[in-house]
């Protein structure tokens, strides 16, 4: 039954966010005669599709988040059905709000399979920085739109991606909600290796952990090449209380902060202990 519930709570949160998605980007045409989800980088990167793709997918993500359902088959086939008539949900709206003028409307005047045929056969481009228009590209209006279609595929199926790796309670299986989150700078690295080293190798509800969660010796340096940054989540589980840390680490380059995914850690923390005050501790 509770299976049941919750995949059905999901399939409503999908539906709706797939609704607003359609609407939303019709709307914003109808008013700026811009059309979102056709906005593409090097002409074959379709950006706008992917990001609506995954708009109106976004439901099937917060809904199973909101009722611990875990990413299966059925909600996959469901996610890709979303994406799929997406684009033509986004068609079939323009088609039914374009106002031919003289109080015609471009649904009196043809059918939808006409109007797409004409749409897509007349789309045009503007490239560069100038945004210079094209003219009508004829048949690769076609190409194009089956390229913004995988777009919304792959956009949607990245949604249920994202839940396939997110992290999940060892004990009842429950979605891990994150409770508090704590960054640390390092100058040098003897300082990151006292730390990393030795923060898990004391107990967790002892006063040297707690010490070491405050440990900041590279606070107010000036960040340079070579500067460490960790990152540390604390999550728990709604259910059971367990509670879990994640740490990732991060090395100033040249320009910006890089992830080292080698020295990422998650490690759960012995039943009964709140690490929640340790965490949010200044």
């Amino acid at each position: 039954m509770k299976n049941i519930v919750g995949n059905f709570g999901v399939s409503i949160f999908g539906i709706a966010t797939f609704l607003l998605t359609v609407i939303a980007v019709v709307a914003v045409n109808q008013f700026t005669h811009f059309n979102f989800f056709t906005l593409s980088f090097f002409v074959v990167v379709p950006a706008g599709a992917l990001l609506c793709g995954a708009a109106a997918a976004s439901g099937y993500y917060f809904g199973s988040l909101l009722f611990h359902t875990r990413p299966t088959v059925l909600i996959l086939i469901q996610i890709l059905v979303v994406a799929a008539i997406a684009q033509f949900a986004i068609y079939y709206g323009e088609y039914r709000l374009l106002d031919l003028g003289n109080g015609r409307m471009a649904s009196d005047v043809v059918s939808f399979s006409e109007y797409l045929d004409i749409y897509l056969s007349h789309t045009s481009l503007r490239v560069g920085r100038a945004g210079t228009n094209t003219g009508d590209i004829g048949d690769y209006g076609r190409i194009l739109a089956f390229i913004q279609f995988l777009g919304f595929v792959v956009g949607g199926v990245s949604v249920w991606l994202m839940l396939r790796v997110y992290p999940v309670c060892e004990k009842c299986g429950r979605y891990l909600r994150t409770l508090a989150k704590k960054q640390q700078i390092f100058s040098t690295q003897e300082d990151f290796t006292r730390y990393y080293d030795n923060l898990f190798e004391v107990p967790v509800d002892g006063p040297h952990f707690a010490q070491l969660m405050k440990w900041q010796p590279g606070k107010g340096d000036k960040i340079v090449k070579g500067t460490i940054q960790t990152q540390t989540t604390l999550r728990g589980c709604p259910n059971c209380h367990t509670q879990r840390i994640s740490q990732e680490v991060k090395v100033c380059g040249d320009k910006e902060f890089r992830d080292v995914p080698q020295l990422t850690r998650h490690i759960r923390i012995p039943d009964g202990i709140d690490l929640k005050p340790v965490v949010k501790a200044v």
